[in-house]
């Protein structure tokens, strides 16, 4: 059973941990998995762009496959690339799937993090801002005792007593707080947001998929209305979501701005992340969850 109400108000609960690690790694995992029919095409030497090529371009600091290759070859541990690839390939989903179940939480949250950088690296030309935005998530498991709560690392060391997340959550919230008020600042100061043409050209860009049309609003002020509910949502973010009266409604607002880019744009993934890291920073922290009981043995 949940509630989202307390007898303190303010009081926020560590639930939100287990909500975190669960669906940031789930969705890692499922990111990657919808990448497998294109995998070859993209790392290996049959693909689009050869990876030494691909390798020429990068900033010669960031970890990728080539440059993995060439440091065990320097080790005198001669690997051939699709052996390395292969076992990047089964690597990363391993951990995970560990780190979903909370075992050996921290270790797997760092190897996947390794490995989600070393595959993203790799081809970087293909980046986008959701892999950023995974790389920090990632990170976050690491440092967040995301292991504490509903873990097979509790049940194995036996461990009950919670650890204190508020500093953690309050660094999530910052960093999201942070991130939505630059982006709406970057929008307000140019005037395409401002009069809906930026809108407008993003529903028919050819890098986007939209599921409907929306050109019978062209007469309309929808893209001008638009474009400034989205500029005032994400300057708001930091204030009216931590303001207890208003959090639920612009939390909302929030998730409706995602499912837009998601069916309007076609960037489903990107837009599910976005929705698991303001529900993970702003509403699973309020809600709570049924304790955990230790196990009482019956007499006969």
């Amino acid at each position: 059973m949940t509630t989202l109400n307390s007898k303190k108000p303010g009081t926020v609960y560590p639930g939100w941990l287990f909500f975190f690690r669960i669906n940031i790694a789930g969705f890692a995992l499922l990111h990657f998995l919808a990448i497998q029919p294109d995998f070859a095409d993209l790392y290996s030497y049959k693909g689009y762009i050869y990876p030494d090529i691909m390798d020429t371009t990068t900033d010669n600091v960031s970890p990728t496959l080539v440059s993995m290759q060439a440091f065990l070859h320097y080790l005198h541990l001669p690997v051939a690339y699709d052996t390395l690839l292969l076992c990047c390939r089964l690597a990363y989903p391993l951990a995970l799937l560990l780190l979903m179940a909370g075992l050996f939480t921290r270790i797997s949250a760092m190897v996947a993090l390794f490995f989600q950088l070393l595959l993203i690296k790799s081809i970087h030309l293909y980046e986008y801002g959701i892999d950023g935005y995974t790389t920090f998530a990632l990170f976050y498991c690491c440092i967040f005792p995301v292991g504490r709560v509903y873990s097979l690392d509790n049940r194995r060391r036996k461990r009950y007593q919670l650890p204190d997340h508020r500093p953690y959550l309050f660094l999530l919230q910052a960093h999201m707080g942070i991130a939505y008020f630059f982006s709406g600042f970057d929008k307000v100061i140019g005037v395409t947001w401002r009069n809906g043409e930026a809108l407008w050209k993003a529903l028919h860009s050819h890098n986007y998929y939209s599921l409907l049309n929306l050109d019978m609003l062209a007469n309309t002020p929808f893209f001008v209305v638009s474009g400034w509910a989205t500029i005032v949502l994400e300057m708001g973010y930091g204030l009216f979501m931590n303001m207890r009266a208003t959090r639920m409604y612009w939390l909302c607002g929030i998730i409706a701005l995602h499912v837009f880019i998601a069916f309007f744009m076609g960037l489903f993934f990107f837009s599910a992340l976005l929705i698991i890291l303001n529900l993970s920073a702003f509403y699973a922290p309020y809600v709570k969850l049924a304790e955990v009981r230790k196990p009482v043995v019956v007499g006969r």
